[in-house]
């Protein structure tokens, strides 16, 4: 009886010590688990502020390649809502028939209604927008809004898109230019309107992806005054 009795409490231990060796084993599997998922997220979230970073860089790019144009005419061509001749241009030409009708699209209107001028001076308060001021990137108003497709969908739902704003900041001679419009009065360089002379721009751009991804890039760009 002694014996029996013995090898019951002896397989009621082995039981009991089976069974926190399962709960040891499941706390440890769920906190395995739940490093898992935060992994997931945090390489989640980085691949879309990635993606919003990408679409800042390259969609700033776009403005940009407009700038020497559109500072040398002064304007914007007639199909841009503008009132230069399309003829001064040779954006028809330079940029892709699709890339230029998005382009065309995404230019927006500054406080008077016309088409906004890279290098206008900053705009008043108006509508939901603040008055724009050089030192505080949050009053730019927006030039272009630019909307892509997002290359990991299926279908075109354009929903990577940047808001590009471009505010002057400020125009100095070049080194050796002459401060006069033509000849520079025997100066060194050419003068202000041959060359002589570059506008500073601040170009900021706000970009989103899917899955709430923002980005924000911030670059100066230099304008030659070419005539």
């Amino acid at each position: 009886m002694r014996i029996h009795s013995t090898q019951r409490a002896q397989r009621g231990i082995a039981l009991f010590i089976g069974l926190i060796f399962l709960l040891v084993l499941s706390i440890v599997a769920v906190m395995a688990m739940k490093g898992t998922l935060v992994e997931m997220r945090m390489v989640t979230n980085s691949a879309r502020h990635e993606a919003a970073f990408e679409a800042s860089e390259a969609l700033r790019a776009v403005p940009i390649a407009l700038f020497d144009e559109h500072v040398f005419a002064r304007g914007w061509p007639s199909s841009f809502n503008g009132d230069v001749p399309d003829s001064e241009f040779t954006y028809s030409s330079d940029i892709p028939a699709g890339m230029l009708a998005k382009v065309k699209t995404a230019l927006q209107t500054d406080c008077s209604g016309k088409a906004s001028l890279f290098y206008g001076t900053l705009q008043p308060a108006c509508g939901d927008l603040p008055k724009e001021t050089l030192y505080d990137a949050n009053t730019w108003h927006p030039d272009m809004v630019i909307a892509i497709c997002d290359t990991s969908s299926e279908s075109c739902s354009a929903d990577v898109d940047a808001k590009v704003a471009v505010v002057p900041d400020g125009t100095v001679m070049k080194d050796g230019a002459g401060g006069a419009q033509a000849a520079g009065y025997r100066g060194l360089g050419v003068g202000a309107a041959a060359g002589g002379a570059e506008m500073y721009f601040e170009v900021k751009s706000v970009a989103t992806a899917p899955g709430n991804g923002a980005a924000t890039t911030h670059t100066q760009y230099q304008q030659t005054i070419r005539n």
